[in-house]
């Protein structure tokens, strides 16, 4: 004779099963299929020297770090860079001023780490950092690793079989390793958050 478990009769208050609840769970697998995972993979953050060479009116800037960021949408809330931003960062210090209301490559560098600490980092912190990478390092070797960094890290996180991006930096060093744990962060934000919005979940359709 077979023995069936006890079955617990659910209570008459108890949450009724919907669609949804049954609905098969999208891995991760499909995740890093799909063309959002593409998108990551494919996305190239311009060195230095491919930043624009002419400077550049702040809706301009604007337009360029929202182009250049675009790739990765899905997993912020709101806009990379406004008008008041870049006057806040101006104001304190974290970007030069612009001369006649122009930005050239080094602030346009600037915003664009900003933009991408700003994810996971607090305005001190990356004021922090970049004082400390002042002392180390000139604007476009720093920037570049950033670069470089990012660039690589995505592409590892979003391979069909996950990777380690292995340090780009020639000599690991205090500001290389501050650096790379924060791109770290970034990117699994971005892996993260990204794949709950690729299953659908909301935030604002929660019951």
């Amino acid at each position: 004779m077979t023995m069936h478990p006890t079955v617990i009769p659910m209570a008459d208050d108890s949450k009724r099963i919907s669609r949804e609840d049954i609905t098969p769970t999208i891995l991760p697998d499909d995740y890093l299929k799909s063309a959002v995972a593409d998108s990551f993979r494919a996305f190239h953050m311009p060195r230095y020297n491919e930043l624009p060479a002419v400077d550049l009116y702040r809706d301009q800037v604007i337009a360029f770090v929202e182009q250049t960021l675009g790739p990765m949408n899905i997993a912020i809330d709101g806009v990379w860079l406004s008008p008041s931003m870049v006057n806040n960062y101006v104001k304190i210090g974290l970007v030069a001023p612009p001369k006649k209301k122009l930005y050239g490559r080094e602030q346009i560098a600037r915003l664009l780490v900003v933009c991408v600490f700003k994810q996971v980092l607090d305005i001190p912190s990356i004021q922090m950092l970049f004082r400390i990478q002042k002392m180390t390092y000139m604007t476009d070797i720093a920037y570049d690793y950033v670069a470089c960094e990012l660039e690589g890290t995505l592409h590892a996180a979003f391979a069909p079989k996950q990777e380690v991006f292995p340090d780009s930096a020639r000599q690991t060093t205090r500001e290389s390793l501050l650096v790379r744990s924060a791109v770290t962060a970034f990117v699994s934000k971005i892996y993260l958050v990204g794949y709950l919005r690729y299953i659908g979940f909301d935030e604002n359709k929660r019951a």
